[in-house]
């Protein structure tokens, strides 16, 4: 099967997918009750998409295209709502975060869909304990390349939506002594980490995609678990290393993050599908953490050096040792990163 067409979309939109806990009233334990709960979703009009996921203790929802966190906030909620009244009616809850606290994988059923069904014969017991929570941001794109781009530029803050996001401290019973536990499930497929360092679709699809479609593994991008992968049929890149929060405020404030890391020029927020392309990308930094670029850091590491310099001349003369100090500072007056520290 190719790969997809690449669906442009207004820039820099976004949406969210949140994969959510469907737990017992009696036991808290994981409840199969997934099938039940779509049923009831789609007696009448859901106010977003649903659907299953890899077991039957798990859901996925979905909200549109929004341009604001005001209006992505409105629709979780109203997703919310419907379907806790859904499922209040099966005697089930649901729950946020990344695992379950004390859920056995082993005690998981695959949902009973031809896909789940075949990842589960290809990966084995690693489906099952796939059984884990994520939120999925997705964030428009003009033109895939533009998205090949951004997604690599978004990479350096992965740690960042990690850290935010974290949900799932607890695994099978236990104290993992993880923020995000979660993320463990999730590298054990053998194609999760970090998308190929590709900027040009045609070469992705050429020299990656068809590469890795001929080894029967791969059948199109849902089969990759990269942390931020593209999606063309929706025209987005999707980040996918957040827990799913314990709300939905906390889901819609996380959702807006990702956009507003990278604002892009010349493409401006809202633009028309295709209105543009991310010829340039330029990273606002997050609160307290300044970005610059390696040439502002070299610039501005010269008077650190300078000054870690004079300071290893002054002890190496306080302590009548100066020859000593060839062995930190050299010529360019840069301190050594080896060694043991004089004082």
């Amino acid at each position: 099967m190719p790969l997809e067409t690449f669906h442009a979309s207004s820039a820099l939109s976004m949406g969210v997918e949140l994969e959510l806990q469907l737990v017992g009233e009696h036991d808290r334990d994981l409840a199969s009750a997934a099938a039940d709960l779509l049923e009831l979703a789609q007696r009448q009009t859901f106010p977003g998409d649903i659907k299953p996921e890899m077991t039957d203790s798990m859901i996925e929802v979905a909200t549109g295209i929004h341009d604001s966190h005001a209006t992505l906030l409105a629709q979780l909620r109203l997703m919310r709502d419907a379907l806790v009244k859904d499922a209040t009616r099966l005697n089930v809850s649901l729950c946020g975060g990344g695992t379950h606290p004390f859920q056995q994988w082993s005690e998981r059923r695959i949902f009973s869909a031809p896909r789940f069904q075949q990842l589960s014969g290809l990966y084995g017991y690693l489906a099952k304990q796939f059984t884990v929570f994520g939120q999925h941001v997705h964030i428009g794109m003009p033109d895939p390349d533009s998205a090949l781009r951004v997604l690599h530029a978004l990479g350096r803050y992965v740690p960042h939506f990690i850290a935010l996001s974290a949900s799932s401290p607890f695994s099978q019973g236990s104290d993992t002594l993880f923020d995000s536990a979660r993320l463990n499930s999730v590298f054990a497929f053998p194609l999760s980490g970090r998308a190929p360092f590709v900027l040009e679709w045609s070469r992705f699809e050429r020299d990656y995609f068809a590469r890795m479609e001929d080894t029967g593994i791969v059948r199109s991008m849902k089969d990759f678990y990269w942390d931020i992968r593209p999606k063309p049929e929706y025209g987005t890149i999707e980040l996918r290393v957040c827990d799913t929060p314990l709300g939905v405020d906390r889901a819609a404030q996380i959702a807006v993050l990702p956009a507003g890391t990278v604002p892009a020029h010349p493409v401006r927020r809202g633009s028309g599908a295709g209105g543009g392309r991310l010829s340039r990308v330029y990273l606002q930094p997050l609160p307290g953490l300044p970005l610059r670029s390696r040439r502002a850091d070299r610039a501005s590491a010269q008077p650190r050096r300078a000054a870690a310099a004079r300071r290893h001349r002054r002890h190496a003369r306080t302590a009548g040792t100066a020859r000593r100090c060839t062995a930190f500072v050299g010529r360019t007056g840069r301190a050594a990163s080896h060694g043991p520290r004089r004082r």
